[in-house]
């Protein structure tokens, strides 16, 4: 039997225009770059189904591309969890949202889960920075993400997600004004999407 994976369908992110300070020309750089790991997800895939379906699974190439699955596969989500987060101006508010209703529980109020993701979106070298809730223990947690298949704490739920690597800035700022580009990325944050994720 031969194994027919599924393929990736990039979204339209089209409604990303006029997003505050990030320029129309950074979300065409950057969807480009998402575009690139649909599309290397897609045919990786299909070179593992047909190696498999050729015997070929116990390979070096095999095994090889199995472990650069983790890496495209999570290309594609942390970038659809980044845009689908993200709307011209925002919408709806952080503090007085579920979301940060139920951060304030954990937190004491919203500007200390703010300042304690602000202060992991600072650490040095590129990345993400992503608030996971954690259903064993029923608490959110702000990790830093080195790279798109290490890291990710296991069972966590993505709720915010910040992409830290400098494509998401370099085209309308330099690559040293990170601390701008988090204002920014504030300034757009869909707070109605992040507390449906909850």
């Amino acid at each position: 039997m031969t194994w027919t994976p599924t393929k990736y369908v990039a979204k339209d992110y089209s409604a990303l225009k006029g997003l505050q300070a990030i320029s129309d020309d950074q979300v065409t750089v950057h969807l480009a770059l998402y575009n690139g790991y649909v599309n290397r997800s897609n045919k990786l895939n299909e070179t593992v189904a047909a190696m498999l379906a050729d015997g070929k699974s116990g390979t070096a190439e095999y095994q090889e591309l199995k472990r650069r699955a983790g890496w495209e596969h999570n290309g594609v989500l942390l970038h659809e969890f980044y845009f689908d987060n993200l709307a011209p101006g925002g919408r709806g508010t952080g503090k007085e949202s579920a979301f940060g209703e139920a951060i304030s529980r954990q937190f004491g109020d919203f500007d200390t889960w703010k300042a304690d993701l602000l202060g992991t979106a600072k650490a040095p070298g590129v990345g993400w920075a992503v608030t996971y809730f954690d259903p064993s223990r029923k608490q959110f947690d702000n990790y830093w993400i080195d790279r798109h298949d290490v890291g990710h704490p296991a069972g966590g739920r993505p709720i915010l997600v910040l992409d830290l690597w400098e494509h998401a800035w370099s085209v309308y700022l330099k690559p040293t004004e990170r601390a701008k580009y988090l204002d920014d990325f504030f300034a757009n944050v869909d707070w109605e999407t992040v507390a449906s994720r909850l």
